[in-house]
């Protein structure tokens, strides 16, 4: 009996060995055919899975170049501020020049050569104290010395240093409220004495001053630098003068760059 069944295994083993020559045979002769007819069935999940390796692969790269393209595009976008703000810059210093004539004489030149405004950034504003003072990120080792005008773009000055330290400055803000600053008009040279009054400065002036909304303040010290623009005038018939509201350029929300002429 144990004989009989040894012969039998043999005999399934040698069928099933000579059924998978069988199709391997037919495999080989007859592949192009069976290729034709498979391929619409197969082909939608071999493409499905070629496409998730795909997303597998891409994903990662796609994620380190957003992160970095996004970086690069907002540093050169802060480039480009910079830029724009140092052309307004320089064409608000001619715009003064040629106001006073040729009398005035820039203090951005050295020996000929013109000297770029330092660059600084606000490090921290008191919450309490947003219209009195800055500090600012660089200080004497960077050239940074007490007195020094602080600008916004446009040559708009808005602060003169107060304090310096080895990498940091305080900035007193001109609209402070214990600041009174010299200012001149735009149309008439009219001297004015700015009082700050947190973001805006008030001037009290004589009744019927040919003063309108809308005209630049300079400071007078410096007439390149503009201190602010008139936006109103209450100008009651009843009162001997008059009170003129020049709003500032500083604002603590949307600036973020600053210029120290040096």
């Amino acid at each position: 009996m144990t004989y009989l069944s040894g012969k039998a295994d043999q005999r399934r083993r040698k069928i099933k060995y000579t059924l998978f020559a069988v199709l391997f045979l037919v495999l080989v002769l007859f592949w192009a055919f069976f290729k034709r007819t498979l391929y619409p069935a197969v082909q939608p999940g071999v493409v499905a899975y070629a496409h998730a390796k795909t997303s597998f692969n891409i994903f990662p790269e796609f994620m380190h170049t957003y992160f970095t393209s996004h970086k690069k595009l907002v540093q050169e976008q802060k480039n480009l501020e910079i830029e724009v703000e140092r052309l307004e810059n320089q064409l608000a210093e001619k715009d003064g020049i040629l106001k006073e004539q040729g009398l005035y004489v820039s203090s951005s030149t050295n020996e000929g050569r013109v000297v770029p405004p330092l660059v600084v950034y606000p490090l921290m504003q008191d919450s309490l104290k947003l219209y009195s003072t800055i500090l600012l990120s660089k200080g004497f080792e960077d050239g940074i010395e007490v007195g020094d005008f602080v600008f916004v773009r446009g040559k708009q000055v808005v602060c003169t240093i107060k304090e310096v330290y080895t990498s940091s400055s305080l900035c007193l803000l001109f609209t402070s409220s214990s600041v009174v600053t010299e200012g001149v008009t735009s149309s008439s040279s009219i001297t004015l004495s700015l009082s700050g009054r947190g973001g805006h400065y008030i001037a009290n002036v004589v009744r019927d001053t040919p003063i309108a909304v809308g005209e630049k303040i300079y400071l007078r010290s410096d007439p390149s630098m503009i201190l602010g623009e008139v936006v109103e005038v209450s100008n009651n018939n009843q009162d001997t003068s008059w009170y003129i509201f020049i709003r500032g350029a500083y604002n603590p929300v949307t600036t973020s760059i600053f210029y120290v002429q040096q």
